[in-house]
This record gives structure tokens, sequence and C-alpha cells, in this order.
């Protein structure tokens, strides 16, 4: 008597084909994303602001800051990725004068691209003894640096979990 499987062997017979099988290919690996993603724009001499025009304004939650004239609304279309983030700078790794040194030239170039909104990786400060300091440093910079000027808000990137933030920037100013 034969047994199940000689039956369905025998059932299936010239109704069923073997599949040609391919050699298995290692799945392609994607390159390593860079630390900094910049897009490109037209480069035009931008105007550098050396002191703040007006001084950014702290809202309910002390790591939100706006200028005058910024609403609530306008930090909730930032929040929500508009305008999209134009570049990332991260800065893990990097000492309090390294990150600061970074940041100066990062953002002269955002500026002379008319980047609108700058994304900073600074952390969450666990590994600093008391507060983060690079956190710390990095918003005081913002807020009182070379490029003051040019900072129209400042809020924590949205699911980073306090390890980042999103800057606007001014638009630049039309030359005539």
């Amino acid at each position: 008597m034969a047994d199940d499987s000689d039956l369905f062997v025998e059932m299936m017979r010239g109704k069923v084909q073997r599949l040609q099988v391919e050699a298995k290919r290692a799945p392609r690996r994607e390159a390593p994303r860079p630390q900094q993603v910049v897009t490109q724009r037209a480069v035009r001499p931008a105007v550098v602001a050396s002191a703040p025009a007006e001084p950014l304004q702290a809202t309910d939650d002390p790591w939100t800051w706006r200028a005058n004239g910024i609403s609530r609304e306008r930090l909730k279309r930032l929040a929500a990725g508009r305008p999209a983030v134009a570049a990332t700078f991260d800065l893990h790794g990097m000492t309090r004068d390294e990150a600061l040194a970074h940041l100066e030239q990062r953002f002269a170039d955002a500026i002379a691209a008319q980047m609108r909104v700058v994304c900073l990786i600074h952390g969450r400060g666990l590994h600093s003894q008391g507060r983060p300091v690079l956190k710390q440093a990095v918003y005081h910079w913002l807020k009182a640096g070379s490029f003051a000027g040019s900072v129209l808000a400042i809020i924590p990137q949205p699911g980073s979990g306090g390890g980042a933030c999103l800057v606007l920037l001014r638009a630049a100013e039309k030359m005539g």
C-alpha cells in the first residue's frame, strides 16, 4: 500500500513544475550615512549679524526660544517639518570648544547657502557630570554667539528625546 507522500506525488505528476532556484545573493549594504547632510543650493554671499537683532525670548519650555514676531503657530509648523531641515550637524564626541568652532563654520556655510532650518544633534548630556554641558553651550551660542542675529527660533527636535534641536534661520536679505 502506498503512503500519503507517494499518493501526493502521483496526483501532482504533470500538474506542477519544479522551480528553478537561483543562487542566493548577499543583501546590498547601504553606504553609511554621513554625519553632516547638506542640500545643494545656489551659494550667495551672506550678511552675518554680529549681535542679535532682537534677543530670543524664552517660552514655557526652557529649551524653546523664539524671536519677537515668531508665533506659536510658526513653532508648531517648524516642529512638523515645515520648512524641511536643510542640513544636520552632529556634534557627538566633540568637546565644547570643538563643537562651537564647528558650529561657527557650519553656520557660515548654511547662511551662505540660504538655508532656513538646520538640525543640531548635541546629545542629551547623559555622559556629562551634573548638567548637559554641550547642550547648554550650544543653546547659549545660538542665543548670544556670532550668528545669534540670524536665529529666529530654537525648538527641541520632535522624537529626539531632547538630544537635538531645530534652528529656524532668518531669511537672507535680498540684495538690491
